[in-house]
Parts: structure tokens; C-alpha cells; sequence
């Protein structure tokens, strides 16, 4: 495989380990003619649809201007939400000062994994909200009998699998993750003693059970909120079925 392939595809696929659609060597539709992207990454948030467009240069020496002004000139035709120039050697002062003030990123894929990769992390937390605010409705259409016949509670005085419990706990999380920052700790238990009005104490770097990677949260909550899920659905159809 040629470098420049080869480093497309790390480059695709670094957006794929993100959760986005990455996908290399594409054609895009423009107002004023079509265009050849390296590489094309699209995902969906609040229901919009976003769209980047990435140019790989697999160069051993600095990406000059003119290639941040032809990567202007594609985002501005296709309406991209935003351009990246992708280089492991670098730009020219040029390059740097056309990127300056546009909706251009000039970076390397060695700078991604350390900056945009908590930035995504981050936009990947919030849409947990939505699958939260909706589990926590279908928990609640579901009557008591309902929720302790099909497992999505215990019965009371005894201890066992609580969807109220994964919910508090999400929701806790989140919002710490999103409001307070990094580090956090994922504890049902401490969620629901904080459900109730209970202080507790912030988390520190090298605490026990410490995530300090959004995308490692995003991994721990989306898990909890996919076995909620399964588990609601069967209760769901179950119900109907009966």
C-alpha cells in the first residue's frame, strides 16, 4: 500500500474509533462542480447532520498555501461544516496564515489524538442525553408489577438490578462530566446518594475507579444505557404480548 493510502486510511479510521463515519477517496457534490476528498467523515448530532472534509498530505516537506486555499475553495462549494489539512511535517507560514480566522483546522494526525479526540469525546457524551431523557420516560410508563416481573427492578427490602438506579447514575455523571470537567467516577450508589441531597466529595486524579477520557465514559455509559435499553424492549413487548 502507498504511504499517502496508508495514511489516509489511519486517518479515516482514527474518525471511525471516535463512533464517526469515515470514509477515504470520495466524491462530493459541490454548487460548482464535484470534488475528490481524501477522506469524507459525517455524523449526526441534535439531528443535524455534519460533514468534514479531509485532505491527507503524506509530504515529507510543509504543506504550502495554496493547498489551504484549495481546500477553502471545496468547503466553501460543497457547504461542508468544516475542512481539515492533515500533515506529519508540518506548514508553511503561509499555510498557517490562510487557515487563520476560516473554518480550516491545519493539524496531524498525532495532534488529533491528543486535542480532537477530547473535544469529540465530549459532543459523543451529549448525545447520551437524549437515550437518557427517553429510557427514563419508558422506565416510568412501565407500572411497579411491570418493572419487578421483568427485571427492571427489585423487589423493595431485597437488592438486585435497578433501571431507576442506572438512570440516576447516567444522569449524575453526565452532568458532572459535562459541567465540572475531568476526572470523574461512574457509582450508581454514590449517584443515588447524590439523587437524595448528599454532598460528595469531587474526584481526584488516581482515585480509585478515576476516568479522566470522555471516551472512556462515553464506553461505560453507553454500555449501561444499551443493556437498559435491551432490557426495557423486552419488557415492552412482553407487556404488549400479554
Amino acid at each position: 500500500m502507498p504511504a499517502w493510502d496508508k495514511y489516509q486510511e489511519e486517518v479515516a479510521q482514527f474518525f471511525r474509533n471516535l463512533g464517526l463515519d469515515a470514509k477515504t477517496n470520495q466524491t462530493i457534490k459541490g454548487v460548482r462542480t464535484d470534488h475528490d476528498i481524501d477522506v469524507l467523515v459525517r455524523s449526526t448530532y441534535a439531528g443535524l447532520e455534519i460533514t468534514w472534509l479531509v485532505e491527507c498530505k503524506a509530504w515529507r516537506s510543509a504543506v504550502p498555501k495554496e493547498k489551504v486555499f484549495a481546500l477553502r475553495t471545496i468547503v466553501e462549494d460543497t457547504g461542508a461544516d468544516r475542512g481539515f489539512m492533515m500533515a506529519e511535517n508540518g506548514y508553511q507560514t503561509g499555510a498557517l496564515q490562510a487557515a487563520r480566522l476560516t473554518n480550516i483546522l491545519l493539524t496531524s494526525l498525532a495532534d488529533l489524538k491528543e486535542t480532537l479526540a477530547y473535544e469529540l469525546g465530549i459532543s459523543r457524551l451529549k448525545t447520551l442525553l437524549p437515550r437518557l431523557e427517553l429510557c427514563r420516560r419508558r422506565y416510568w410508563d412501565i407500572d411497579k408489577d411491570g418493572r419487578i416481573k421483568h427485571g427492571l427492578r427489585h423487589e423493595a427490602g431485597a437488592f438486585g438490578y435497578s433501571g431507576n438506579r442506572v438512570i440516576q447514575a447516567v444522569d449524575h455523571t453526565l452532568k458532572i462530566a459535562l459541567s465540572s470537567g475531568f476526572p470523574v467516577k461512574y457509582d450508581p450508589l454514590d449517584a443515588a446518594f447524590a439523587a437524595h441531597g448528599l454532598s460528595l466529595e469531587p474526584v481526584k486524579a488516581g482515585d480509585a475507579g478515576a476516568i479522566s477520557s470522555p471516551n472512556d465514559l462515553f464506553a461505560i455509559l453507553h454500555k449501561e444505557l444499551a443493556d437498559l435499553e435491551q432490557r426495557l424492549t423486552a419488557a415492552e413487548a412482553s407487556l404488549k404480548g400479554g
